[in-house]
């Protein structure tokens, strides 16, 4: 008998956890599986989805209605929709939500597993955290994207039931690549991507013909702009704002720098290994240490350490024999987070288990 999965997320826009569920819905799609996605707020659909995947939206527009209610009215909803679809299996995919699906799907005899997308040192606040503690025993299983998740929510929730599973890499393919003498880093401009300590420490190099680009928006973009302006290399710093395709801005880096203070799972990393660029990232919770392999892959420096950053990046414009190591080595996370090799740990757990 064909499986049906239900996943249960915020919406389908273009955020992280939103291209995880899509990523993972559309390859139990193409593997045969019937597939439901019930949304709790409406959005627009960023990431493709396969055209045999139903989308459930709320018939409840949430800007329209108070905040309490609009949660009130989260349990019967779910639990409604999924007695209806009669799945096999339940994925929440978001830290936001599991303690609302948890609820809703309870005594419907069902494997429910719940996710953890961002850092998992992330504080949700009192009342998340007072139902997470004693409620997320209910689930057959929590999926988390790193090893060091995984430590930080046994320690945390006492659960044993931890599966890690990283995220699916999708690989940029360039028809065209030429290496010049810029440096990238993509994300949304917030105080915890460290984009601060990635001007300052470019500032340091006092080199006239590197570029930094930056890719991203967000609430720090015009501190951000003031920071190059006052640093005076504002014409050595290109801010491209939100931008949906960034290849050509990709086909023309040597390096790329993930500055971040925390991650749940570096998507932008990844991506940028399977250029191939040479990268740097900061150590920070979770994700790089267990994606690149210091010296080998990639460069990581101490997490805010704005000597070590600079270091780094001094030592990779001044040696490309290293970009071209680095590059050579970055590009197998092609192989290891392979959307065949995630799907197959992701079965293995919430079918196979």
């Amino acid at each position: 008998m064909t499986k049906k999965i239900c996943f249960i997320g915020g919406g389908l826009s273009g955020g992280g956890q939103e291209r995880a569920l899509s990523n993972w819905a559309n390859e139990f799609a193409l593997n045969g599986f019937e597939v439901v996605i019930i949304c709790l707020f409406k959005t627009e659909i960023f990431f493709d989805i396969h055209p045999s995947i139903l989308i459930i939206w709320p018939d409840v527009d949430r800007k329209k209605t108070n905040k309490f209610i609009y949660a009130a009215r989260l349990i019967p909803f779910i639990r409604k929709n999924v007695k209806q679809y009669k799945p096999n299996v339940v994925i929440s995919v978001g830290d936001w939500f599991n303690s609302y699906v948890l609820i809703a799907t309870r005594f419907l005899n069902l494997k429910t597993f719940i996710t953890n997308r961002m850092g998992p040192n992330l504080y949700l606040g009192k009342f998340i955290e007072f139902f997470n503690r004693r409620i997320y025993k209910l689930a057959d299983g929590l999926i988390v994207q790193t090893q060091r998740a995984k430590q930080i929510f046994e320690n945390k929730y006492n659960l044993s039931g931890i599966y890690v599973i990283p995220n699916v890499l999708n690989p940029i393919d360039l028809s065209s690549k030429s290496y010049e003498k810029n440096i990238v880093t993509i994300g949304r401009l917030s105080k915890e991507k460290g984009h601060q300590d990635l001007i300052q420490a470019f500032s340091n190099l006092k080199t006239l013909d590197w570029t930094l680009q930056i890719v991203g928006d967000g609430p720090e973009m015009k501190n951000l702009q003031k920071l190059a302006k006052d640093l005076s290399i504002e014409e050595k710093v290109v801010f491209h704002g939100y931008q949906r395709d960034f290849l050509s801005i990709l086909s023309s880096a040597s390096i790329f720098v993930l500055p971040s203070y925390y991650e749940g799972f570096p998507n932008a990393l990844l991506e940028a290994m399977s250029v191939p660029l040479a990268c740097i990232s900061s150590d920070c919770v979770a994700g790089p240490r267990e994606i690149i392999i210091d010296g080998e892959n990639g460069l990581l420096y101490e997490t805010g350490n704005l000597d070590e950053l600079y270091n780094k990046l001094k030592l990779l414009i001044s040696d490309p024999e290293l970009q071209v190591k680095l590059r050579n080595q970055a590009i197998n996370v092609r192989d290891e987070y392979s959307s065949e090799k995630i799907f197959r740990l992701l079965k293995e757990v919430i079918i196979e288990n």
